[in-house]
């Protein structure tokens, strides 16, 4: 059996109660937006961060979940659906039945698994660049999600979202979309491999902290073009219905557009048998701050949640 520290044992029972939308006195002692503000973030640091219980039909903890980031390589999980309902391949390598096929299956699990920038950017232009947002907000519904400026439709990792859309998008691709295309991706994600294909260790946030089973799509820019030879990864080993949660409410205020400048790190993914939670974090960081900095910074505040990821088992093995 697990031992639990006190805090962590006053916050699980502070999550049992939790019901998003309802009135402060159904809500129980804290609300998931209360209980966001409690997880602590690094000075300097922004953060947008949400978790989901699909059992239960909740967030169980928020923080900023409509804030609008880059999405860097999280947007290939849009990119990968779209082709998918866009071509309905033959997912099956040994079933397809041209080099073409072949070659767009290894192009796309690579893309999941490795976050193959060559691979998303073949796709982009293929689906028609924005096109591709366009048609999966309408599909999925995405309120804070849209393509880059049309200056900028080049740069699909300029795409902008929020944390309580990429729950979304997990959501239907777990739960609304074929069971093909759910067992691709999320079959990929789960094979995700610690070293992506620039170079960086991919291995934080999530991975780094829950045990298995899980599957991530990280996302990180503003790191420059190149990877320091102290910080580059070598060990290329594998790593490692309807949207039924009330969606915490938009300010009245418009929601501003996405920073497109300060490094970023994202961790998203599912946790747990049955694919259980949903964790979704978004963070950007001020310039001077070095890649190890960031994805430990990321990493203590994914761990933070970690109380709050319903079926979500720390790894005792990590530091």
């Amino acid at each position: 059996m697990k031992l639990l520290g006190a805090g962590v044992i006053s916050m699980l029972v502070c999550l049992a109660t939790v019901v998003i939308g309802s009135s402060p006195a159904a809500a129980g002692p804290m609300r998931a937006e209360d209980l966001g503000s409690l997880v602590p973030v690094p000075p300097g640091v922004t953060a947008s961060f949400a978790v989901y219980d699909r059992e239960q039909q909740e967030f169980t903890v928020v923080r900023d979940p409509r804030a609008r980031f880059r999405t860097a390589s999280v947007v290939k999980l849009l990119i990968a659906l779209d082709y998918l309902v866009q071509h309905d391949p033959m997912l099956d390598l040994e079933q397809a039945t041209t080099d073409e096929q072949r070659m767009d299956i290894l192009a796309l699990r690579t893309m999941l698994r490795g976050s193959w920038d060559y691979a998303a950017s073949v796709f982009w232009v293929r689906g028609g660049y924005s096109d591709i947002i366009d048609r999966m907000t309408t599909l999925i519904g995405l309120p804070d999600t849209s393509p880059p400026a049309p200056e900028q439709r080049g740069f699909w990792g300029y795409t902008a979202t929020s944390a309580v859309d990429v729950a979304k998008t997990y959501h239907y691709i777990l739960d609304v979309a074929p069971t093909k295309y759910r067992d691709f991706i999320i079959g990929n994600l789960h094979a995700s491999t610690r070293c992506a294909e620039d170079g960086r260790d991919q291995s934080f946030g999530i991975p780094r902290v829950f045990a298995r089973p899980w599957g991530a799509k990280q996302g990180w820019s503003g790191w420059g073009a190149t990877v320091p030879d102290e910080q580059r990864c070598f060990e290329d080993r594998a790593g490692m219905g309807e949207f039924a949660g009330p969606v915490p409410a938009m300010k009245e205020e418009p929601n501003p557009p996405p920073d497109l400048v300060s490094p970023l790190l994202h961790t998203t993914g599912t946790i747990g048998p049955g694919e259980r939670s949903i964790v979704v974090v978004f963070t950007t960081y001020p310039t001077h701050t070095t890649w190890p900095q960031a994805t430990a910074a990321i990493t203590r505040m994914c761990r933070s949640l970690s109380p709050f990821v319903p079926d979500g088992s720390p790894d005792l093995w990590q530091d």
